[in-house]
């Protein structure tokens, strides 16, 4: 029996793949061994979102690369290769396959279950990620964070269904999508299936993921609200946990959404609506397609109405052009709205993306001072909370 061996970086959307690959490779017979010298395969699951995970992939891909057995076969999958081609471009021994290019796996195998065949994986396990990559910098960053709200839960006890690939967002400083690609939904009736699967093995709290929540079904001609309605049609004790809601599709199915959230409250554990930015400036030039006075109203509407609901956001520190005013109204919508979690970061330039072309980029050492502001206040939000509490 073939071996194999697989690493495995990045987001929760990666995550999915990886499991993904995981199990196609056991369909067909491979066995996993932690034994990678040893392996006849070794895959390679990346991320390059920022440059630190992208360090941490090439890390990867180097070491497994040195490691690995004359006659074993390497693939790299995730996101890399799409992102930065010209990092990967020095490995013409390793197979590279992007997220949309994972079907390829089974010329690569001689497949007899191609991987189309495998349905998306709704537990997500932990792979071996070697400690050393992760990087100083990144660890030090992760002690100032907030702890996110889906670590509250094991891995184990959350049933992941994903919604949808790709997005149809365009945001100027964002790689991703040169590898996740355009909008590709998944069935109501599968989705709905699966959830029914998930209930009816026990679990109770679900992931719903996607490039973009918010955007699911648009290009199958439904829309998230006709699939949450669907959803909360299903009895049971169970919770919601919506990523990436962009803030848009907030706007967009208003009425809808209040609705159904108020009618379904404690259904929902939390909503993930990434701002980014609290300035229409920045925001247009980001290419965020929504003002913030719009997001605001719906926040202010849904916290009076629905004031057990949990929203968390995003906001980005030192985009291009962006000034101490532009900053301090993305500080005053922190401090204003009260957030559970935000997932706070400073600007990078990627690979290709638009803002990466933009003038008036911000020094570093400004960017970092405002990243430091942002979590300053968002650690006073939560103290406020709990002394509320």
């Amino acid at each position: 029996m073939k071996t194999f061996y697989l690493c495995a970086l990045g987001c929760p959307r990666r995550g999915i793949d990886s499991q993904k690959i995981y199990n196609y490779l056991q369909a067909n017979g491979y066995r996993f061994s932690e034994d990678y010298q040893n392996a006849d395969l070794i895959v390679v699951s990346t991320c390059a979102f920022v440059q630190d995970r992208e360090n941490q992939s090439v890390q990867a891909i180097e070491y497994y690369r040195g490691q690995r057995r004359d006659d074993a076969a390497m693939v790299v999958s995730g996101c890399l290769s799409k992102i930065d081609p010209a990092a990967v471009a020095k490995y013409p021994d390793i197979t590279f396959l992007s997220p949309r290019e994972l079907d390829n796996f089974d010329d690569i195998i001689g497949a007899r279950t191609l991987f189309r065949d495998i349905p998306d994986p709704n537990q997500i396990f932990s792979h071996p990620i070697f400690p050393d990559f992760v990087s100083k910098t990144e660890k030090k960053a992760k002690t100032k964070q907030n702890v996110r709200l889906d670590l509250e839960y094991e891995k184990e006890d959350v049933f992941t269904v994903r919604l949808a690939k790709g997005c149809l967002g365009n945001c100027s400083y964002c790689a991703i999508k040169f590898a996740a690609g355009s909008l590709e939904s998944k069935p109501i009736a599968e989705i709905i299936g699966e959830f029914k699967k998930g209930l009816d093995r026990g679990y109770r709290t679900f992931t719903l993921v996607a490039g973009d929540t918010g955007c699911y079904g648009i290009d199958i001609g439904t829309t998230v609200v006709e699939l949450l309605a669907a959803i909360f049609q299903i009895p049971g004790a169970y919770r919601l946990i919506l990523k990436e809601f962009n803030a848009q599709w907030l706007i967009k199915y208003r009425s809808g959404l209040e609705s159904l959230l108020a009618d379904n409250y404690d259904r929902i554990d939390y909503i993930i609506v990434p701002v980014q930015s609290a300035s229409d400036k920045i925001l247009q030039r980001m290419k965020r397609p929504y003002q913030i006075e719009k997001v605001k109203d719906c926040l202010r509407t849904m916290k009076k109405k629905i004031p057990g609901l949990r929203i968390t956001t995003h906001i980005m520190a030192g985009f291009p052009g962006e000034t101490e005013s532009d900053f301090q109204q993305s500080l005053d919508f922190i401090e204003a709205f009260k957030f559970p979690y935000v997932d706070i970061y400073g600007y990078e330039n990627r690979p290709r993306t638009e803002a990466s072309q933009l003038d008036g980029k911000i020094a570093q050492e400004v960017i970092d001072r405002r990243v430091k502001r942002l979590r300053k206040a968002q650690e006073q939000v939560l103290a406020s909370l709990g002394s509320a509490a």
